[in-house]
């Protein structure tokens, strides 16, 4: 077969490929309230929608052919949003427990609804690489808001030392291999050394892909619309991100990460790097400014 043919076929078959991802796209996500009134429900929907807006104008449309989102009211709560998780069911649904009294301003700047959302662009993993999905969501809470200009580069920064800090004092307290602590972490609570390794081996990920002329969200964004599956295994997960980077850096770390006894060793300037880097990609696109939450 000719060249120019052999290149028009490979054209066409990633142009199929393109659209059909893109079709997966939860053009319209549902919203369920309970314990909510009308006007809280109103304040709770723009709250939704800058979270979505903000995620993917950081990452890409969410992958998911439908979204559901149910919003709990819990008005004895001392924070926003005290609780949330991912159910994987189908279609896939955000539940959030909120505060209704809360102010719009408070649910903007808190890190939950940004943590959750960010969840729906990997796959369930086994547990032991458990601190690879809530790693990665970790990292993506604070990157996303301060790509959606709700945090500045100084906050950013600082924040993340303080999750990392309280990352390697957890790790004092939970010793034991990554691997094994991630897969018990419900019984040790020791969440925040499972977070904050993981977000730390993204850290470390994404500083080396800059310096590759590429960074995380646009590997992620790639991943999500081509690769993304309903459970994977870590190892699957990062030979794909590898294949996708055109690298070993995910591999190379997670055989690493995985039987660390230790926490990582994130510094300041490192984050100064990458926050330079991500300040260039502020904002949000005219496509990413609109409304699809539909209430029930």
């Amino acid at each position: 077969m000719p060249y120019y043919r052999i290149l028009v076929l490979k054209i066409l078959l990633l142009l199929v490929s393109v659209l059909i991802s893109w079709a997966s796209c939860a053009e319209n996500i549902s919203l369920t309230t309970q314990n909510i009134d009308a006007q809280q429900s109103q304040k709770v929907a723009s709250w939704l929608n800058t979270g979505v807006n903000v995620v993917e104008s950081t990452l890409t449309p969410i992958p998911h052919a439908q979204l559901k989102i149910t919003v709990k009211g819990y008005p004895d709560a001392m924070e926003p949003v005290p609780w949330g998780q991912i159910l994987r069911e189908h279609p896939i649904e955000v539940l959030l427990y909120v505060n209704p009294n809360m102010p719009l301003s408070s649910f903007v700047n808190d890190w939950t609804l940004y943590h959750e959302l960010s969840h729906l662009y990997f796959p369930y993993l086994d547990y032991q690489n458990f601190w690879l999905s809530e790693g990665f969501a970790t990292y993506m809470q604070y990157l996303v808001m301060f790509r959606g200009e709700i945090i500045n580069s100084s906050q950013f920064v600082e924040r993340i030392e303080q999750g990392l800090l309280r990352g390697k004092n957890k790790t004092q307290e939970k010793p034991g291999k990554l691997n094994e602590v991630s897969a018990d972490m419900w019984q040790q609570r020791a969440f925040k050394r499972v977070y904050w390794s993981g977000a730390a081996y993204f850290m470390e990920a994404d500083l080396q892909l800059i310096e590759k002329g590429k960074d995380l969200t646009e590997i992620i964004a790639r991943f999500s619309h081509c690769c993304l599956r309903k459970t994977m295994s870590g190892g699957e997960l990062v030979a794909t991100l590898d294949k996708l980077s055109k690298t070993s850096i995910f591999s190379a770390l997670h055989r690493h990460y995985r039987y660390r006894v230790d926490f990582p060793d994130i510094n300041q300037a490192q984050l100064r790097v990458l926050a330079k880097h991500y300040q260039a990609k502020q904002g949000l696109s005219e496509q990413q400014q609109g409304s699809r939450i539909i209430a029930d």
